[in-house]
């Protein structure tokens, strides 16, 4: 029974702390979320043009291929 209610009041704790921090939030919204948000943007972009990378991999080398072919590289 004890336990039980120790765990209760842990997480009335832990939901009053994240209320209280998401509070905050709103009322001065982080200046450093735009940047943060760019990063991530190019975070994704990076991991989808890898993705297209490695499943393509073999048609890029072989165009990497011919064009040094064409060219007399």
């Amino acid at each position: 029974m004890m336990l039980n209610r120790f765990t209760l009041h842990l997480a009335i704790r832990l939901a009053l702390l994240i209320t209280d921090q998401v509070r905050r939030l709103r009322r001065a919204p982080d200046a450093g979320m735009e940047t943060a948000d760019k990063i991530l943007w190019a975070a994704a972009t990076t991991v989808v043009v890898s993705g297209v990378g490695a499943i393509f991999r073999d048609k890029l080398r072989g165009f990497a291929n011919a064009l040094t072919v064409t060219l007399g590289w």
